[in-house]
């Protein structure tokens, strides 16, 4: 009886989730894929492990971003990114060679039908947040090979589901004329979480806001002097070779007179091209330039050993617990 009562306590710990992380991003230009950005207003939320592992910062496909509010917005080019590359990059997709635009309050959208033989097509389409958290891209004009117009669709009893399957698309449906895009699995990792409480064009992007407009749970740091920032606080968090329990981990943006260009992919030569400081609370502050700041050469991949480190190999701490940076090239002032 005691070696099943411990058996089971066993598997208990085993299946127990990590902590989470609670996150806040305030202006900040977060790339998710080669030529795909979001750009952060503000947010607020979690960092959950996808495993009973501490997150692990390095991979993005090992936690998922736990939204209570955030307000993000999308450009056209990183519509025509996130489409071209991830949405529609198989080979059997409906849609092919897709650009989007933004005219007035409307979003365009022009490209290729693969119809048997290929038809181009362009939209003109109203966006809204539908009520179950998704965005709802309504057509007010189709065409398709110049001549398809709408009008004639509805003449004859068509509809936009009837033309365009989306099988195997991810993220992407159709409800009679209108697409329906999931932003939880519309985007590459890292995978949100979050419901969707209003979409629009505003000043030439796409808007969507998560949750209200703020949070009672938002964290904050300490210093109120940073505008641009990500920042880490509580559970336990492992970056590189690195690991910090209770964690206190401040991202700031060393030139705070436009957004935090800042990349997931390639922290670490942002890391590398900034500096460090303790706190006196057993926290640390990064201020990070630019990605858009770095050279050529800089702007790489990070490793394969950087990506695979196992953490547990080595465990940078200082006596409190805290992690110390290995990437600071100078020390604060």
């Amino acid at each position: 009886m005691s070696l099943v009562a411990l058996s089971c306590l066993s598997l208990a710990a085993a299946s127990s989730s990590a902590p989470p992380v609670a996150t806040r991003m305030r202006h900040v230009v977060f790339h998710i894929g080669p030529g795909i950005a979001l750009q952060v207003d503000d947010l607020a939320g979690r960092l959950v492990s996808r495993t009973s592992r501490p997150v692990l910062f390095d991979d993005v496909n090992s936690y998922v971003v736990d939204i209570d509010s955030a307000r993000v917005a999308m450009t056209p080019e990183s519509l025509t990114n996130l489409l071209n590359n991830y949405v529609f990059a198989s080979g059997d997709a409906p849609l092919k060679n897709i650009k989007v635009g933004i005219e007035g309050q409307e979003m365009t959208q022009s490209g290729t039908l693969k119809k048997g033989v290929p038809v181009p097509f362009s939209i003109r389409a109203a966006i809204a947040a539908t009520s179950d958290g998704k965005i709802r891209v309504h057509p007010t004009s189709i065409k398709a090979a110049g001549f398809l117009s709408k009008r004639v669709l509805d003449f004859f009893g068509l509809e936009l589901e009837n033309l365009v399957k989306m099988k195997n698309v991810a993220g992407v449906s159709v409800d009679g004329d209108d697409l329906i895009l999931d932003p939880r699995s519309l985007l590459p990792p890292p995978q949100i979480r979050g419901r969707l409480t209003r979409a629009a064009i505003e000043n030439g992007l796409l808007v969507q806001q998560f949750g209200a407009a703020t949070s009672p749970k938002a964290i904050a740091p300490r210093n109120g002097r940073f505008t641009n920032y990500m920042y880490y606080r509580g559970g336990t968090l492992r970056f590189g070779k690195l690991t910090m329990r209770d964690a206190d981990l401040l991202l700031v943006d060393s030139d705070p007179k436009d957004r935090f260009d800042f990349s997931p992919a390639q922290y670490n030569h942002q890391l590398v091209a900034g500096y460090s400081k303790n706190t006196r609370a057993l926290g640390l502050i990064v201020y990070m330039p630019d990605l858009a700041d770095l050279g050529p050469q800089s702007r790489q991949p990070a490793p394969a050993a950087l990506r695979l480190a196992r953490p547990e190999l080595v465990e940078g701490r200082s006596r409190s617990g805290q992690a110390e940076t290995r990437a600071a090239s100078k020390r604060h002032p």
